[in-house]
């Protein structure tokens, strides 16, 4: 964890950017679905909520775990996207899927 060199500020911009466009995929797709209303729209507002707290609380106990075993701050951030990531990630799986 402890890395002396510095990673590239380009190469963590670019995955960033990347998460970053794989949230807005998941925001058009819970969108359809919210547009749609019913049950599911319902299902998907809790859950997107919910989840929400879940990822943020996995990324807040992820940077701490990392800064108490002597990581950088570099590394905790890393670390704390880790999860967020993951959410995206099975979010993009679950909402890509026929809705039958």
């Amino acid at each position: 964890m402890n890395n002396p060199v510095t990673p590239d500020p380009f190469s963590r911009f670019l995955d960033i950017a990347g998460l970053s466009f794989s949230a807005q995929a998941v925001i058009a797709m819970r969108t359809m679905t919210l547009a749609r209303g019913g049950p599911a729209a319902f299902r998907e507002a809790h859950r997107m909520v919910a989840e929400k707290v879940v990822a943020g609380l996995e990324a807040e106990a992820a940077a701490m775990r990392t800064l108490l075993t002597g990581g950088s701050f570099d590394d905790a951030a890393q670390q704390a996207l880790v999860p967020v990531r993951r959410c995206v990630e099975d979010n993009i799986r679950r909402l890509s899927r026929p809705p039958y």
